[in-house]
């Protein structure tokens, strides 16, 4: 299981919710007088004497007592016993019966009446009237209503909002709750469900809602390049301090462990000291950068960039960009260009899951602008509040790469959907 912090309270709080709508819903109905007598009635008994049992548990005790317990207002039934009659009365009664001779069977014989047939127009049935004539559902039974809990709109009114208070607490999208608790209300309606199975029917149900919005159509980012016959060109962007340089480091240490050469290029001339930053991993992971002057067009550099790995046969082209804000239309200009000039394999949204609500609207402005192929969400070790992936993942409906865990090359893992949701329920 994977070693994050990540959608750790999320987690938490979805099993606290789960807890306590499970024991809403399970809650046993009371037992009516009505209902009781109705089945006493159909059995054809007064009562019903409980049956002994040295392993039954308290809870069936108390079930039991309650089915069993009687009722004030119904009285028990009194035996109306015949009276004696004396020996002169029962001879008097007999010397009155008289018996008549029988009827021979041709005065039995009873002439059939005239079949009179009624010519009426045949009636042709409306489409409207059609769901007029559908049969209603069956009623349940006493012991199903016992044992099972059906889910209707009141059920769900009652437990949804635990549910999706749950998930805004963790930082999650409005219309990203709005969508799961959709999700999850429609698989609900009108289900049956046993008694004691409600938590784990709800949490399934939970789980495919999640996972309808983390799983998109995967990418493998190795067999992207191996198989590329160009350099595959890869441009990281996201907003200031999210952790775009070190993000680059660690993913061009990863494809050096698989055998692929790549050139790092810096092509964020725009902030003090981001090119002497790009310029220590490099060194440090032993790989080539491409640089300029700070202030040069960044489109530029790129463009350099993919130049020189043609021309040594590299495999990879990654390109670091200058963090980007909505106020500063500039530099989101400036990353259109660089985008239309260099025409990248990938554009890769680098993501701080630190970030809380404000995800979504990152989000949406890269994607906008020049159009998001993945994620890779970092410092997935220090924030356990995981709805901002979901939020991340709705709003631009491109999948999550990776989730980087700490500062050291190595922190970087594969984001596997099936494994996360698993994790969180």
């Amino acid at each position: 299981m994977l070693v994050i912090k990540l959608f750790g309270a999320l987690k938490n709080k979805l099993k606290q919710a789960l807890s306590s709508v499970a024991e809403k819903i399970e809650r046993k109905p009371k037992i009516e007088a009505k209902e009781k007598k109705e089945v006493f009635d159909e059995l054809g008994i007064d009562k019903i004497e409980p049956v002994e049992d040295e392993f039954k548990t308290d809870d069936a005790i108390r079930d039991e007592q309650e089915l069993f317990k009687p009722e004030t207002d119904i009285k028990p039934v009194e035996m109306i016993q015949p009276k004696p009659m004396k020996v002169e009365e029962n001879l008097k009664q007999e010397k009155d019966i008289t018996i008549e001779p029988m009827k021979t069977e041709r005065e039995l014989k009873v002439e059939p009446e005239p079949l009179i047939v009624a010519h009426k127009p045949v009636e042709v049935i409306k489409p409207e009237t059609v769901e007029m004539l559908k049969p209603e559902p069956a009623k349940r039974g006493f012991l199903q209503k016992f044992t099972e809990v059906i889910i209707d709109e009141n059920i769900l009114d009652k437990i949804m909002p635990e549910l999706e208070r749950a998930l805004l607490e963790n930082d999650a999208a409005f219309n990203v709750v709005e969508n799961i608790s959709e999700s999850v209300k429609k698989d609900l309606l009108g289900k049956s469900i046993k008694r004691g199975g409600v938590e784990k029917e709800i949490k399934e149900s939970l789980r495919k809602s999640i996972l309808n919005i983390l799983k998109y159509k995967p990418i493998n980012l190795i067999e992207e390049i191996e198989i590329s016959e160009k350099p595959y060109t890869i441009i990281f962007v996201g907003f200031n301090g999210v952790g775009k340089t070190t993000t680059i480091a660690k993913i061009a240490n990863m494809l050096k462990k698989h055998g692929i050469g790549s050139v790092l290029v810096a092509g964020d001339t725009f902030r003090a000291a981001s090119i002497e930053q790009l310029e220590v991993h490099a060194k440090n992971l032993d790989m080539p950068v491409i640089k300029q002057k700070y202030g040069t067009d960044p489109a530029a550099v790129i463009f350099d960039g993919k130049n020189y790995a043609a021309a040594r046969n590299m495999k990879a082209v990654l390109c670091d960009t200058a963090g980007r804000v909505h106020t500063n239309t500039n530099l989101m200009d400036e990353l259109k260009k660089i985008c239309r000039v260099n025409k990248p394999d990938m554009k890769i949204l680098i993501l701080d899951s630190l970030t809380g609500n404000d995800i979504y609207e990152q989000s949406k402005l890269f994607n906008d602008a020049v159009g998001v192929d993945a994620i890779i969400l970092t410092k997935a070790d220090v924030y356990e509040k995981g709805g901002a992936a979901l939020s991340a993942a709705y709003t631009i409906q491109k999948p999550i790469l990776f989730l980087c865990t700490g500062q050291e090359y190595d922190d970087i893992i594969k984001f596997n959907p099936d494994e996360i949701v698993d994790n969180i329920l």
